[in-house]
């Protein structure tokens, strides 16, 4: 009698645990069904503006503009644990998405954008390290162009780099106090692997910068003059008041700088003036699909060239709201000058 209950217990356990699955498949293919109408639905009502930042914070201050407006029918759509949401800022329909920390997490969210909505292109924006000591703490960068800078090939230890990498980092040059070996040897930067629509397939270019919109940038120098905050509260401001600086290189790699010397290689090598984790895979995988791109950044800290602790904990906050604004504008500025081209 035991063995017949245990078999009974099994069974509905089964039973049940399937019933479970199976409720749980259909809640999820009726999701997918419901998104698949939603997202049809939205691009015949396209195109849209694409519009990617890249954690919290940045969305906070983006958000807080009270620029966007969302859209009373379809506010939001999820796809692969991301929130596409659907609105538009001054009359320009866009579609806004936090993509995530890192070079991997941005070109996922780039693509899956373009591949789902009926897209213009893709103005990105949020903060930056400052690899350039003529530019302050709050001024907005919008570079022309990016360097993927975490294409490393580390070398044995006195070995010769690559002769096709386009710089070299040796460690030794870095000991304290005179210089010499270092058994970390040296690092040579290498081009990057370019895939594109209009490019032959399978046959990549190899790439150091990937140059952003020009007629975009053209229009971002509108920018330049623009107010931006100068205290992040009544105690606490910065010393000069921010600027719109339109024209720079920047610097992308899955590194968050926060090393004088490492900073200070960046820009004699590079000549960059920003350093993120996300901007030249954004750039990459829209110039890839043949789409029009921006990127606009505020610069939160030195990336290392200051005294104690890194400012972005101080005004990280000021320049997340500095670069929402400026992205702002330029969605605004760019739908005056669409109108204009087309009269």
């Amino acid at each position: 009698m035991a063995g017949n209950q245990v078999k009974w217990l099994l069974l509905m356990h089964v039973f049940v645990s399937s019933l479970i699955f199976s409720v749980i498949a259909v809640s999820s293919e009726r999701k997918a069904i419901s998104a698949t109408r939603t997202i049809k639905e939205l691009n015949r009502n396209g195109p849209y503006l694409g519009l990617i930042t890249v954690y919290a914070p940045e969305e906070d201050a983006f958000f807080a503009t009270g620029a966007f407006k969302h859209n009373p029918k379809h506010p939001f759509v999820n796809l692969s644990g991301r929130r596409f949401r659907v609105g538009s800022i001054g009359g320009s329909k866009v579609i806004y998405v936090r993509c995530g920390v890192g070079m991997v997490n941005a070109a996922a969210a780039t693509q899956q954008m373009l591949d789902v909505f009926r897209m213009i292109g893709i103005v990105h924006f949020g903060i930056a390290g400052n690899a350039n000591s003529s530019m302050s703490i709050g001024d907005v960068i919008i570079p022309k162009q990016f360097a993927q800078t975490g294409l490393w090939d580390w070398v044995k230890f006195k070995a010769t780099i690559p002769t096709n990498d386009v710089a070299e980092l040796d460690f030794g040059s870095y000991d304290v106090p005179n210089g010499g070996d270092n058994e970390l040897g040296s690092i040579g930067y290498s081009t990057e692997f370019f895939y594109s629509k209009s490019g032959k397939p399978n046959a990549p270019e190899r790439t150091l910068w990937f140059q952003t919109s020009q007629n975009w940038l053209e229009v971002s120098s509108s920018l330049e003059g623009m107010a931006l905050e100068q205290c992040v509260n009544s105690s606490l401001c910065l010393p000069e008041k921010p600027k719109v600086v339109v024209g720079l290189n920047g610097a992308t790699a899955n590194i968050f700088v926060d090393n004088a010397a490492y900073r200070e290689f960046l820009y004699t090598t590079f000549h960059v003036s920003s350093l993120d984790m996300e901007s030249a895979a954004i750039v990459m995988t829209c110039l890839s699909n043949g789409f029009k791109v921006i990127v606009i950044r505020g610069l939160s800290d030195l990336a290392g060239a200051q005294d104690g602790d890194n400012t972005i904990r101080l005004f990280g906050p000021l320049a997340a709201s500095n670069v929402a604004k400026a992205a702002v504008q330029f969605v605004k500025t760019l739908r005056g000058f669409h109108f204009q081209q087309s009269i």
